[in-house]
C-alpha cells in the first residue's frame, strides 16, 4: 500500500447520505470543473499526482485526496483499494478523466474490484480516427436505412477486421488507439451488475484549458488584424454532386473539416446530473455517447464568429487559406460532424449554445492576460514565429500599461 502521507481528508466521505464520487484526475480543466459542480452535491474523492495547475487548489479540505501516478499501475491500483477500504462502502460513481489506455483502465477496475455502482470512462471522438471508415478515407457509405451515413455516430467506432489496416490507423493516430483501447478494457472487464458509461468529446473548450489552442487562436486573430500574418485556414475546391447507381445523391465532404468542440462546463454539468440522477436503465450494461455543441462550423466559419464574439470591428478577420495549413483546431481529420443525437434524446443533454460558450472563452483569455500571464505567453508562444512575436509584444505592452503608476 501507498504511504499514509498520500491519503488525506477522509473525514470529508464520513456520515453523509450524499452520493460517494471517486474521481481519477480532477486537477485540471474538465476534472477540475467536474468537481466544483458536483462538491455541494456529494463525497468526493480524487485520485491524482497531487500537482497544482494554474492557481492554488479551490477545494481545500472538502475533498479526501490520495496522491498516485497512474503510471505505476500495481501501486495505483492499491491506492484505489486502500481508499474503497477507508470509504468502507462502494462508490455510487467513478469518474476517470486520467486513463488514456487499456493499462490503466485495467489497474483502477483491479483496485476497486467490483466496490462501485457505475463507471464513467471519459473517452474521445479521436476513437473514430482508428475506424474501419477512417481506414476507408471517409468515402461516402450507405446506411442500415438505405441512404448514407452523414454523419458520425457511436456505433461507427469499429476497428477493421485486418490487423494490417489497424496497425497503420494505430500509428497514425496513437491517442485514439489508446483510447478505444481504454473503452475496450472497459467493456471487457466491467463486473457483472456494474453500469459503464463512455464519453466520447471532440475537442474540448472553456476555462483553464491547459492545451492553449483557443487561446492561440484568440491571439492569431488579433495580430491578424494589426498587420501580423493571419490565422492559416485549409483552402478548398467546391465539390461536384455525384449520384449512385440508384439515382442517390452521394453527400460530399467538405474539404475543410467541421470543428466539433464542447463545452467543459457542459460536460461538467452533464456528469453532476449522472451522478445524482443515474439513468434508470440502460440498453446494454455498458452504454456509449457522443457529446457536443450543436454548431459543428468549419474553421473559418468558426474563426469568423469568434472574431465577432471577441468584438472584432469588422464581420469577417483576415485568413490565409493555405494547402497545407498551421492548424490548432481540429485535431482529427474526419471529414463528416459527429452525431450527437443520442446524448440528446436518451440523456437529455441540452448544450449552451456557440456565442455564449466563444463568450466566456474570450472573457476568461482577456481576464488572463492579467491574472495568468505565464499561461497566456504559453498561448501566443504557438503560434508561428512572425503571429507569436506580434501577440508577445501585445502582451507586454499590456503588462506596462497594467505596471505604470497612475497620476
Amino acid at each position: 500500500m501507498a504511504g499514509e502521507s498520500n491519503f488525506e481528508g477522509f473525514q470529508a466521505l464520513q456520515n453523509s447520505e450524499k452520493p460517494a464520487v471517486l474521481v481519477l484526475g480532477g486537477t485540471k480543466f474538465m476534472g477540475k470543473a467536474f468537481v466544483g459542480e458536483v462538491l455541494d452535491k456529494a463525497r468526493v474523492c480524487v485520485v491524482n499526482r497531487g500537482k497544482t495547475y494554474w492557481a492554488a487548489d479551490p477545494f481545500a479540505d472538502r475533498v479526501a485526496r490520495v496522491r498516485a501516478d497512474r503510471d505505476e499501475s500495481a501501486t495505483f491500483a492499491s491506492s484505489v483499494r486502500e481508499a474503497t477500504r477507508r470509504l468502507g462502502s462502494d462508490w455510487d460513481c467513478v469518474v476517470d478523466f486520467s486513463g488514456f489506455t487499456g493499462e490503466d483502465v485495467k489497474a483502477s477496475l483491479t483496485g476497486l474490484a467490483g466496490a462501485f455502482k457505475m463507471y464513467i470512462y471519459i473517452s474521445s471522438d479521436s476513437i473514430y480516427e482508428v475506424s474501419a471508415w477512417a481506414y476507408d478515407k471517409w468515402k461516402p457509405r450507405r446506411s442500415s436505412s438505405g441512404g448514407y451515413e452523414t454523419s458520425v455516430s457511436e456505433h461507427l467506432a469499429n476497428r477493421p477486421e485486418d490487423k494490417e489496416q489497424q496497425d497503420v490507423l494505430n500509428n497514425a493516430d496513437s491517442y485514439g488507439h489508446e483510447k478505444l483501447q481504454g473503452e475496450e478494457r472497459l467493456l471487457q472487464d466491467l463486473p457483472p451488475g456494474r453500469r459503464g458509461l463512455i464519453l466520447r468529446l471532440p475537442d474540448v473548450i472553456g476555462p483553464f484549458d491547459s492545451t492553449h489552442r483557443l487561446w492561440a487562436y484568440w491571439h492569431w486573430l488579433r495580430v491578424g488584424e494589426m498587420g501580423a500574418p493571419p490565422p492559416q485556414v485549409q483552402s478548398y475546391k467546391r465539390k461536384r454532386k455525384m449520384f449512385d447507381a440508384d439515382g442517390l445523391e452521394v453527400p460530399q465532404a467538405s474539404g475543410d473539416c467541421q470543428l466539433a468542440v464542447v463545452y467543459s462546463l457542459d460536460v461538467a454539468k452533464f456528469l453532476a446530473r449522472l451522478v445524482m440522477q443515474p439513468p434508470a436503465a440502460l440498453e446494454s450494461r455498458a452504454d456509449v455517447i457522443n457529446l457536443c455543441c450543436d454548431e459543428q462550423l468549419q474553421l473559418s466559419a468558426f474563426l469568423e464568429r469568434f472574431f465577432v464574439v471577441a468584438g472584432g470591428d469588422r464581420k469577417r478577420p483576415r485568413m490565409a487559406p493555405e494547402q497545407n495549413p498551421k492548424l490548432y483546431l481540429p485535431s482529427v481529420d474526419r471529414p463528416w460532424p459527429l452525431n450527437c443525437t443520442r446524448a440528446k434524446e436518451v440523456y437529455g443533454f441540452q448544450p449552451a449554445p456557440l456565442d455564449e460558450v466563444l463568450r466566456c472563452c474570450v472573457d476568461f483569455f482577456e481576464e488572463g492576460c492579467a491574472k495568468f500571464p505565464e499561461e497566456a505567453k504559453k498561448a501566443a508562444q504557438k503560434l508561428p514565429s512572425e503571429p507569436a512575436a506580434y501577440a508577445l509584444k501585445l502582451l507586454e505592452a499590456q503588462q506596462c500599461s497594467r505596471e505604470r503608476p497612475m497620476g
